[in-house]
């Protein structure tokens, strides 16, 4: 019997969700990953911050949900993403200088065997879908779909330098570059609207765990994430 796990890594722009996601296909077996931010619509279909006349890639609106929990259930069911489908987000680079420093592969290769030590008990085959998104857990039917949970934050200065400190994003039409005051205008403000009051009520989302990875280095991030996705892991 194979059994399928979807995990969710959210939080706001700059959290490390990216980069801890990325350690985690590394980590668990016949796993893939899904990015939320392949699922923007078009940039003249997004909505405009009334204050700023600004493009608004911050809110749900701004994501095509449909069209990605229509391509999640194609992984789900057949292993790969639905014929033609090209990840923009492949193409953006992640991760601030402070926590650049690569987890060696024998780190990464005990946690993946105590994972396939783990699942091997439950299953002859077990896969993973990661779900890597800014913004998983507004939507009740997309959150559904997630099996395990995990949110991603980090201090208002912390993700403000990281967010800062990058030169742009690869989008449809091209290449999207924040103008100044974004952070503060759009993200910002944003993040305390949909995604702070689901970690401050992790409990209500059945069992979101919220962790802060603003002192946190990417190994200790991953590390923590990778033991408590151990301990869900026992509970399914």
């Amino acid at each position: 019997m194979t059994i399928i796990i979807t995990i969710g890594v959210s939080g706001p722009s700059s959290g490390g969700k990216t980069t801890v996601s990325r350690y985690l296909n590394k980590i668990l077996p016949n796993s893939t990953i899904v990015h939320q931010d392949d699922f923007y619509k078009p940039e003249n279909l997004l909505p405009l911050d009334p204050k700023t006349g600004l493009a608004n890639w911050d809110c749900p609106e701004a994501i095509d949900f449909q069209s990605l929990i229509k391509t999640l259930h194609h992984v789900k069911e057949h292993g790969e993403f639905p014929e033609g489908f090209d990840s923009l987000e492949d193409k953006n680079p992640v991760g601030s200088k402070e926590n650049s420093t690569p987890i060696p592969q024998n780190v990464l290769d005990s946690l993946r065997d105590r994972i396939i030590a783990e699942v091997s008990e439950k299953s002859d085959t077990t896969k993973f879908v990661i779900l890597d998104g800014f913004i998983l857990y507004v939507d009740e039917q997309l959150r559904n779909t997630i099996d395990v949970k995990f949110f991603l934050t980090a201090p208002y200065q912390v993700l403000k330098d990281r967010r800062e400190s990058r030169k742009g994003y690869a989008t449809l039409e091209g290449y999207w570059e924040d103008p100044p005051g974004y952070f503060d205008d759009i993200v910002w403000p944003n993040y305390l609207i949909y995604n702070e009051p689901l970690a401050k009520l992790a409990d209500t989302i059945e069992a979101v765990d919220v962790i802060s990875s603003g002192q946190a280095s990417i190994h200790d991030m991953v590390e923590l994430v990778s033991n408590l996705l151990f301990k869900r892991l026992s509970e399914l």
